[in-house]
C-alpha cells in the first residue's frame, strides 16, 4: 500500500511537472509570438507613415517652387548666378536652376551645374540615373515632379528636387533641398500630423527632428516641442528616419499581449482536462485545440486589419480648431467583418477642402489593403491642386494596375471653395448625397461616372453646387440604405431622408447619430449587414452670396467613357 501510494504520488507530480512545463512553453510562444505580430503591425504601419509623410513634404515643396517659377516671372528670369543664390537663400532652400526644353541647366545657383569654356552645362537628358527622371517635366504629362531625398547625380551631395513645368519655354524649374532646408522647411507641415493615429488600440506615432525635438505626437496634446526619450522596457518600437525626420511607431506590450492571455488561459483549461481524461478524449481536446488556434488567429488577423483601418481615418472633432467657415463631421460603426468603407478630409489649397466618401468591394483584409491604397492615391493626387476630374483619372488608372482580384471602389468627392460656398463634385459610382437647405432635405442627383479600378481610361466629369450658408452635405455609404430587418425589407433611401429631415434642426453630429439609430432600431436585432459610414459637411461662410445660387441643382455633370 505504501508503495501504491508512492508511485501514485510520483505519477501526480510528473503530470502536474508536465502540466507546469506545458504552461511555461506555451506563455513563452505566445509572448513571441504577440512579439512578432506587434513588430509586423509597426512594419506595416511605417508603409502608412511614410507615404504621409513624403505626401506632405512633397506637397510643400510643389508650392515652393511654383513660388519660385513665379518669382523669377515676375523678375524676368534673371540667369546670373548671384541672383539666384539670393532668391534661394531667401526662399530658404539650398538651390535653384533652370533648364529649357533639351534638358540643358541655362541658370542655376550652382555654377558648377553651368556651361564652361571646354565643359558643356549640365543636361538631364544625358546625365542619367535620377536627373533623368526630371525629363519628364518636358516630354509631359507630368507638371510637377518630387525626387526622394537621395544623392545628387550631379556632385553626390544629398538633396530632394523638385521640379515645375514652365509652360511659355516648355523647360523647367529645379529646386534642391539639402537635409536642413529639407526639414527647416517641411517641419511646420508635419505638426501634429499623426495626434489622431492609433497603432495596435493604444500605440501611436512619433515624429522628431534630428536632436530629438518633438513635431508630431500622439500621446499628449501639448507634449510638441519637448525633446524624445527612449521608451522603457514596456513598449515594442522601432525608428526609420523619413524624409529627414527620425520617426517612431510604438505599440504597449499589455496592448499587445492581451491576445496572448486570452490563449494561455484557454490552452490551460484545455491542458487541464486533456491531463484527467487523456486516454479517452486525447484526439478530441486535439484536434478542438488546433480549430480555437486557427478560429482565434483568424479573428485576430481581421482584429489587426480593422486597427488599420480606423487608424488610417481622421477620427478627432472639429477636425481645425479656430475654422468657422465650415463644420465636418464623420463616423463610421463597422460591421463584424472587415470592409472597405472610408472617409476623408483635408486641404487642397489654402481656401479649398476636399471631403470624400468611398465603399470597397468585398470584405476582409483584401478589401482593407484595397482600401488603404485607394485613400492613400485619391490624397497624394489631390494634393498636388490638379482639378477634381484629373484627380479622380489618375487615381483611376493606377487602381487598375495590376488589379488582378477586379476589386473596384465607388466614390463621391467634394471640393469646398470655403471664401465662396461653391461646391465642384465627382461621383464616382456612389450613392446620391442629401442636400440640406432652409430646413429642407432632397437628394443631389446627378448621372454616375464608373466606379474607380474598373476600367482604365476612363473620363470623369464634374457638376457644380453652390451652398448658402447653414447648407449641409450629408453623404453615406450603402450600410446605411441596405440594412435589412428580420423579414428582409431594407431601410431605403426614403426612409434616410425622412431620418434626416427629422433632425434638420440639429448638430451635424446628433444628425450622424440618429441616423445611425434609426438603423438599428430599423434592423431590430438582425446582425449589421455592412459598415455604416456618414459624413456632413456644413458651409457656414457668406461668399455663396457674392458667387450667387443655383438652387441646389448640379450643373456641368457630363461624364467620359
Amino acid at each position: 500500500m505504501t508503495e501504491r501510494r508512492s508511485l501514485d504520488l510520483k505519477l501526480v507530480l510528473s503530470v502536474l511537472a508536465a502540466f507546469l512545463l506545458s504552461m511555461a512553453f506555451t506563455w513563452f510562444l505566445h509572448t513571441r509570438l504577440s512579439e512578432r505580430d506587434a513588430y509586423a503591425l509597426i512594419d506595416r504601419t511605417f508603409t502608412a507613415v511614410e507615404a504621409e509623410i513624403i505626401d506632405c513634404v512633397d506637397e510643400r515643396l510643389v508650392r515652393l517652387c511654383l513660388a519660385v517659377r513665379e518669382r523669377l516671372e515676375d523678375d524676368g528670369w534673371p540667369t546670373d548666378t548671384a541672383s539666384l543664390a539670393a532668391l534661394a537663400q531667401e526662399m530658404k532652400i539650398t538651390e535653384i536652376s533652370v533648364a529649357n526644353a533639351a534638358g540643358d541647366i541655362v541658370a542655376s545657383s550652382v555654377t558648377d551645374y553651368l556651361a564652361a569654356p571646354g565643359k558643356p552645362a549640365f543636361n538631364f537628358k544625358t546625365a542619367g540615373g535620377k536627373a533623368e527622371d526630371m525629363m519628364c517635366l518636358v516630354t509631359g504629362p507630368e507638371t510637377d515632379y518630387c525626387q526622394p531625398f537621395r544623392s545628387n547625380t550631379a556632385n553626390g551631395a544629398w538633396r530632394k528636387f523638385v521640379g515645375v513645368w514652365m509652360p511659355s519655354t516648355g523647360g523647367f524649374v529645379e529646386i534642391g533641398c539639402d537635409g536642413e532646408s529639407l526639414r527647416g522647411l517641411s517641419r511646420s507641415s508635419l505638426m501634429d500630423l499623426f495626434r489622431n493615429w492609433r497603432v495596435g488600440g493604444a500605440g501611436g506615432i512619433v515624429v522628431t527632428t534630428p536632436s530629438g525635438l518633438i513635431l508630431s505626437d500622439y500621446e499628449e496634446p501639448n507634449r510638441e516641442g519637448a525633446y524624445w526619450e527612449a521608451p522603457d522596457d514596456s513598449f515594442y518600437w522601432k525608428r526609420e528616419e523619413i524624409e529627414g525626420f527620425p520617426t517612431y511607431v510604438l505599440i504597449p506590450k499589455g496592448s499587445a499581449a492581451v491576445q496572448r492571455d486570452v490563449l494561455v488561459g484557454a490552452t490551460a483549461v484545455l491542458n487541464g482536462a486533456a491531463l484527467v481524461f487523456v486516454a479517452l478524449l486525447v484526439g478530441f481536446v486535439i484536434s478542438a485545440f488546433v480549430r480555437r488556434q486557427m478560429r482565434l488567429q483568424a479573428a485576430k488577423e481581421l482584429t489587426m486589419a480593422k486597427d488599420i483601418q480606423l487608424a488610417a481615418l481622421p477620427n478627432v472633432f472639429p477636425p481645425f480648431p479656430g475654422e468657422t467657415r465650415f463644420d465636418i463631421r464623420a463616423s463610421m460603426a463597422t460591421a463584424k467583418e472587415v470592409g472597405g468603407d472610408f472617409y476623408d478630409f483635408y486641404f487642397t489649397g489654402p481656401d479649398r477642402v476636399l471631403f470624400l466618401i468611398a465603399d470597397v468591394s468585398g470584405k476582409g483584409v483584401p478589401a482593407a489593403m484595397f482600401m488603404m491604397r485607394a485613400k492613400t492615391l485619391i490624397k497624394s493626387i489631390a494634393q498636388t491642386g490638379r482639378p477634381l476630374a484629373q484627380v479622380f483619372a489618375a487615381a483611376n488608372d493606377a487602381l487598375c494596375e495590376g488589379n488582378s482580384s477586379n476589386t473596384f471602389v465607388t466614390v463621391w468627392a467634394g471640393e469646398l471653395n470655403i471664401e465662396t460656398g461653391r461646391v465642384t463634385y465627382v461621383n464616382a459610382g456612389h450613392n446620391p448625397p442629401v442636400v440640406r437647405r432652409d430646413g429642407a432635405v432632397a437628394y443631389l442627383k446627378s448621372r454616375p461616372a464608373l466606379v474607380l479600378g474598373a476600367l482604365a481610361g476612363v473620363r470623369y466629369g464634374v457638376g457644380e453646387l453652390q451652398l448658402k450658408p447653414g447648407d449641409a452635405i450629408y453623404l453615406y455609404t450603402d450600410g446605411i440604405t441596405e440594412q435589412p430587418d428580420a423579414v428582409g425589407e431594407l431601410y431605403g433611401e426614403a426612409r434616410l431622408l425622412a431620418s434626416l429631415a427629422g433632425c434638420a434642426d440639429r448638430s451635424e453630429e446628433a444628425a450622424l447619430d440618429t441616423v445611425l439609430a434609426d438603423v438599428r432600431r430599423h434592423a431590430a436585432g438582425v446582425e449589421q449587414a455592412d459598415d455604416c459610414t456618414q459624413l456632413i459637411i456644413r458651409y457656414d461662410g457668406d461668399g455663396g452670396r457674392a458667387a450667387g445660387t443655383n438652387n441646389g441643382q448640379e450643373k456641368g455633370d457630363d461624364h467620359g467613357n
